[in-house]
């Protein structure tokens, strides 16, 4: 597995931030009411070490948004919130006198729409870092109860590069992780790159 040093996690951790900060301001203004993200925790994982930390995070029922990146590494990006959570940012988003029946029909293009946000401004903070640019699919969403851990299970991608994030809107915390499923050429790729930051900012 391609370990990263701490130096080399804390600058994926500062590029990151920068992203949900740029989320965070998008998700404002759509809900008309202010979003924090928390600055996100870096891990490199295998995949089903991935499965276990989202297991221990009590998320029996998944709402999930993937799109794929390709570029100078590529990966399979994918946004992760417990489904009562992620019905509570589609109440938020389309408005707080719905019953739960009607946000569900809702919550995929909501979620979608969330997910597009968080994910491409994390893609992009690293794009303008880097200096490179990447291609994008359109989001998916899916959500279930074991559809995550079963995905996770029979990736051909060994290793993920995970984050968890805080959202808070309204005075409520949720819980979620952006996952960044990478075979071992990408995670090399994205090693140079980071390396390549690094020695511009005169760290390495």
């Amino acid at each position: 597995m391609n370990d990263l040093n701490e130096l080399q996690l804390d600058a994926l951790g500062e590029i990151f931030n920068i992203g949900v900060g740029r989320a965070a301001s998008s998700l404002s203004l759509i809900v008309s009411d202010e979003v924090l993200l928390s600055a996100p925790r870096v891990q490199i994982v295998h995949r089903e070490q991935a499965a276990e930390i989202l297991g221990r995070s009590a998320l029996i029922k998944f709402s999930t948004v993937s799109q794929m990146f390709s570029g100078p590494f590529s990966a399979e990006a994918m946004l992760v919130f417990p489904e009562t959570n992620a019905l509570e940012i589609v109440r938020l988003m389309v408005g707080p006198h719905m019953s739960v029946e009607e946000l569900s029909e809702y919550e995929q293009e909501a979620m979608c729409e969330v997910g597009n946000i968080i994910l491409n401004a994390c893609m992009s903070a690293l794009a303008d870092l880097f200096h490179v640019s990447f291609d994008s699919t359109l989001p998916l969403h899916r959500f279930g109860d074991a559809g995550l851990l079963s995905l996770l299970d029979s990736s051909d991608e060994p290793l993920v590069l995970l984050l968890q994030v805080d959202m808070t809107i309204s005075q409520q915390c949720i819980q979620g992780h952006i996952l960044f499923l990478l075979s071992v050429p990408s995670m090399r790729n994205l090693t140079a790159c980071l390396n390549a930051y690094l020695s511009e900012q005169g760290l390495a």
